[in-house]
């Protein structure tokens, strides 16, 4: 029997839900958290979907797709090509950015005899890694009583008994986030942590501001600033170096220069895409680097720190009360991440979470079948639902063709996540199948979010001076500068420094004016 869950969604809330529900009026449940991920449709309105029962077992099952441990011994290993090839245009935290994103739309839950995936996240960019998706989480992230995220000494991320992580000494703690993942990787740690910064630094100076605000006010204020930054930060500096510009124009992704844009669509359903979690989004694997390091501020002198040995590990940025945050937030924002393509490093092909898990396993393999375990058809697929064209030869698929030759036994067999990867993108970016989809998927998230940040709407929207203020200084560079303790950083944190992209002293990147949400009816007594 199916249970429908009637929702009373308040018409006129000024602030988004926590767990994404009512942000849709017509279709309350629409991108909230708990949901099924959805499946985009063939030109014949049938759902993209490759069972190898039509319900529930996994594409290929259980022999008539090779092990994907061969696929990635015969695409990914290293050893078959350049190894670690540096971007010439993106910084590792580019990457970084790019999981934490993955972080606050999608985290899959596969319930058992079911075939279609459960998003436990609220699809929205609306900074749940942040946040939380459900409001008694929220609540536990907060310091009772204030408008202030809890932190532990150091200023770093809150810490809690127990927890999953990796404890290398007898003082690391398990931190505390909106998203559970938090402690996957060091760089990911950081970008937790400079988001708690943020809002810290930012809720303070509101309090300051309008003293009789009270504190849930607060809060609430600096948490849609804070998700007005992240929003534009995500499509106007971040996915403009994942897709090509032609992606970027035919799904309007970038936002306006200045002023509003009511572009949400209440037709448009905000949900995430599964195809888009379990292959396109995983690009970023390949660009993540071998090491974790600190650069001191001679920008010269490097301490390396193998990935494998710190993964599940808070202890890189915990250790002496994150006393290494600064270097290896430094390391992060101006060196370069590995290219976009078909290698992954050998702390991830071969050993992942191998101090928990000895031997440790294989990324690249798991991506495989993860696809084929949600029922992602192959790759040749998406080319033609993308109006590409399909290939017929191994050879079509450049050097690699005679390797994938080996191991399948048809060009209509190769999954998503190799054949997408071995697609050559402008500019290093994504090629065009990938394109193709996270093009869908960010306009899906654009168009059918009520709460865009460059929405008129009256029950919610910024003033058209404190929006036309975030558009212009939500620079990530700055809110590095300012929370991790930098003098100069270049003016886009996601490309390397050069004659384009100049390095600037932080006191000359553009602030925020947060005199323009000044409440001038407010009088001068505290009120909580």
């Amino acid at each position: 029997m199916n249970i429908i869950t009637v929702i009373d969604c308040p018409k006129n809330a000024r602030y988004r839900s926590v767990d994404g529900s009512c942000n849709n009026l017509r279709h309350p449940t629409w991108g909230q958290a708990g949901t099924a991920q959805r499946r985009l449709k063939d030109i014949n309105g049938r759902p993209m979907v490759s069972y190898e029962d039509g319900k529930s077992l996994p594409r290929g099952f259980p022999n008539r797709l090779p092990d994907p441990r061969l696929v990635s011994n015969v695409a990914s290993d290293p050893a078959l090509g350049p190894f670690n090839q540096f971007d010439k245009i993106r910084t590792g935290q580019h990457m970084a950015f790019g999981q934490l994103l993955a972080h606050d739309f999608i985290e899959t839950d596969i319930p058992s005899a079911y075939w279609e995936q459960i998003n436990l996240l609220s699809s929205h960019v609306d900074a749940s890694f942040l946040y939380g998706n459900q409001h008694n989480l929220t609540l536990e992230l907060r310091v009772p009583n204030s408008f202030l995220m809890k932190t532990d000494p150091g200023n770093l991320l809150p810490t809690r008994k127990g927890g999953s992580c990796l404890k290398l000494t007898n003082n690391d703690r398990c931190p505390f986030a909106g998203d559970k993942r938090n402690h996957e990787s060091p760089n990911l740690g950081l970008n937790h942590l400079i988001f708690v910064r943020e809002h810290n630094r930012l809720s303070t100076q509101l309090h300051e501001l309008n003293p009789c605000w009270s504190n849930e006010k607060v809060f609430q204020e600096t948490r849609r600033i804070i998700i007005a930054q992240v929003q534009h930060i995500t499509y106007n500096h971040f996915l403009p170096l994942v897709v090509d510009q032609d992606t970027m124009r035919q799904y309007n992704l970038y936002s306006k220069p200045n002023g509003f844009d009511n572009c949400y669509d209440d037709s448009v359903d905000a949900s995430c895409l599964n195809s888009f979690g379990i292959a396109p989004w995983r690009y970023g694997h390949s660009q993540v680097m071998a090491e974790q390091s600190e650069l001191k501020d001679d920008y010269k002198t490097i301490f390396e720190h193998k990935i494998e040995d710190n993964l599940l590990s808070p202890n890189l940025w915990q250790y002496g009360y994150g006393k290494h945050v600064t270097d290896l937030s430094r390391w992060l924002a101006t060196e370069p991440a590995l290219k976009i393509d078909n290698f992954l490093v050998e702390g991830l092909r071969d050993k992942l979470f191998f101090i928990t898990s000895p031997p440790g396993s294989d990324l690249f393999a798991l991506n495989i079948q993860r696809g084929r375990d949600q029922g992602v058809p192959a790759y040749n697929e998406w080319r033609k639902f993308c109006g590409l064209q399909t290939l017929r030869r191994f050879e079509d698929f450049g050097k690699f063709g005679s390797n994938l030759a080996l191991v399948y036994r048809s060009v209509d067999d190769v999954d998503l996540f190799i054949g997408g990867l071995l697609e050559e993108g402008e500019n290093g970016s994504v090629g065009p199948t990938f394109s193709c989809i996270i093009g869908i998927q960010f306009q899906r998230f654009k168009l059918g979010d009520r709460y865009w940040y460059e929405s008129s709407d009256p029950d919610f929207a910024f003033t058209k001076d404190q929006l036309n203020s975030l558009k212009s200084t939500s620079l990530l560079s700055k809110i590095y500068c300012t929370n991790f303790g930098l003098n100069e950083m270049q003016d886009d944190i996601f490309m390397i420094p050069s004659l384009k992209n100049p390095v600037s002293f932080c006191r000359d990147l553009p602030e925020i004016d947060l005199y323009l949400w000044k409440d001038k009816t407010c009088v001068y007594e505290p009120h909580n």
